[in-house]
């Protein structure tokens, strides 16, 4: 399989976006020269320029209305193709479940075709999960991906949302929401969607639905002009106090839990006296519950030091485990 292609390095790229630009509007010589600088070296506009004005490449043209202005002479944007080996592992993603997410049946019918003769790059019985949730969510039903995509294009848009859905409680619950982000659970299967909405004192709250809790969904046809930062407003949302964990190498138990609370800021120190080591761990209010259940699960490898009210809730789920 070929790793490499040539129509990959650096000039190759240069040109492509020079001619994306020319195609949408002229360009003046300073202009491509520029963008040659930009995006290659300090000297590609020495050897890029010439070619595509008046060397062999030829590729823009002097617009007639417009001298000293160029423009591209292909018919279509030019966009790079994929090379076998992009190719093999977007066939390999067709073979995620989830991928009927992203893509309709139609869609996904002409992506089978067009790659039918590309051997995936692997297969889904190549890996081995462990330690997962048995409900994960229907992500093949209809209603599910509808909601998703729904979801999807309101995110991109900030078109508000009718959802009604069911609360951990098992409540029926209805609001007006502005959907943020979407953030999948390896562990769970389960898709979360970050979502705000308007609160009567003027202000955005954040609430994280369960994709697979979400009864209905109504488009408003509302669309945000200025909508809330999520990044912004996650890192303003984190508990100041961070989890501070005293983490033993027993049974690789480093690794684990760095690959576990990946989606987490978070500060690692080794204690050279004991040889564990020591995390602060960042994290949002919303979340704390899910970080308590993921504490408990490594047993004796973590150990939580701080905070205090962290430490007795971790106390009380211990002692009414002993008691069933």
């Amino acid at each position: 399989m070929k790793l490499f292609s040539e129509i990959y390095n650096c000039y190759y790229q240069v040109v492509a976006r020079i001619l994306v630009e020319a195609t949408d509007h002229d360009l003046t010589r300073q202009k491509i020269s520029q963008l040659a600088e930009t995006f290659g070296y300090q000297e590609s506009a020495l050897t890029i320029v010439p070619g595509l004005l008046q060397g062999d490449w030829q590729l823009l043209q002097e617009s007639p209305s417009n001298p000293g202005h160029y423009t591209s002479r292909l018919k279509h944007t030019p966009v790079m193709p994929l090379t076998g080996l992009q190719k093999s592992w977007f066939k390999s993603l067709l073979d995620d479940r989830r991928i009927c997410l992203f893509f309709t049946d139609e869609e996904l019918d002409r992506l089978q075709t067009w790659l039918q003769d590309t051997a995936p790059l692997y297969s889904p019985a190549d890996f081995v999960p462990f330690d997962q949730y048995a409900d994960s969510d229907p992500v093949a039903s209809v209603m599910y991906r509808q909601h998703f995509q729904t979801i999807l294009r309101s995110i991109r848009s900030h078109q508000t949302l009718k959802i009604t859905y069911y609360s951990g409680k098992e409540h029926l619950v209805s609001h007006t929401y502005l959907p943020g982000r979407l953030e999948y659970s390896d562990k769970e299967g389960k898709f979360r969607l970050y979502a705000f909405y308007w609160r009567k004192n003027g202000r955005w709250r954040m609430d994280i639905l369960n994709l697979g809790r979400i009864l209905t969904i109504q488009e408003t046809g509302y669309h945000a002009e200025n909508p809330p930062d999520i990044d912004l407003y996650l890192e303003r949302s984190l508990n100041p106090e961070p989890l501070v964990l005293e983490i033993s190498d027993e049974r690789n138990g480093l690794e684990r839990t760095m690959l576990h609370f990946a989606c987490y800021q978070k500060t690692v120190e080794q204690l050279e006296d004991s040889g564990t080591y020591r995390c602060c761990i960042y994290y949002d209010n919303l979340r704390e519950t899910e970080l308590l259940i993921q504490i408990l699960s490594f047993g004796p490898v973590v150990k939580v030091l701080g905070p205090e009210r962290f430490l007795r809730q971790i106390k009380e789920r211990i002692a009414r485990q002993a008691q069933l």
